[in-house]
């Protein structure tokens, strides 16, 4: 089963899952998703500023997503503070924050899966290390 993008024809909401939503979560109208190409999401998108949402935000927000599970925030700042520099500027050329350690394919669809966090649980570098570690080093088994 792969991922798709699914807009709700009522508020425009998009959602990127493997299935849509049964009920929008912003204008919550029941069953109003219909599945889009990832052209029409990014279109439907656009480019989202955050204002204010700075690396320390960034860094609070993954730390609390690290917390409840077996891995951690790497305790090396010097290393995570070049990292977010990494992602940050990605975001900022790219409109999305990559990993700054892999390469985009310009797929828009295939370069969300390295959109930090990835899902580094699968990587042979998370599973084949006694340390273990996502693909940049951001995250360390506990």
């Amino acid at each position: 089963m792969k991922k798709k993008f699914w807009r709700c024809f009522v508020c425009n909401d998009v959602h990127w899952g493997f299935k849509p939503p049964e009920i929008c979560p912003t204008c919550k109208v029941a069953h109003a998703y219909v599945e889009i190409s990832a052209k029409e999401a990014k279109a439907c998108l656009g480019p989202l500023p955050e204002p204010g949402f700075t690396k320390a935000d960034f860094r609070r927000a993954i730390e609390v997503f690290a917390a409840p599970n077996q891995f951690k925030v790497n305790p090396d700042t010097e290393r995570v503070d070049l990292l977010l520099e990494g992602m940050f500027s990605n975001e900022q050329n790219h409109g999305l924050r990559y990993c700054p350690c892999r390469l985009r394919s310009k797929d828009f669809e295939e370069d969300l899966k390295i959109v930090c966090p990835c899902n580094f649980l699968i990587h042979e570098t998370y599973q084949g290390l006694e340390k273990g570690e996502c693909w940049c080093g951001l995250f360390i088994k506990r």
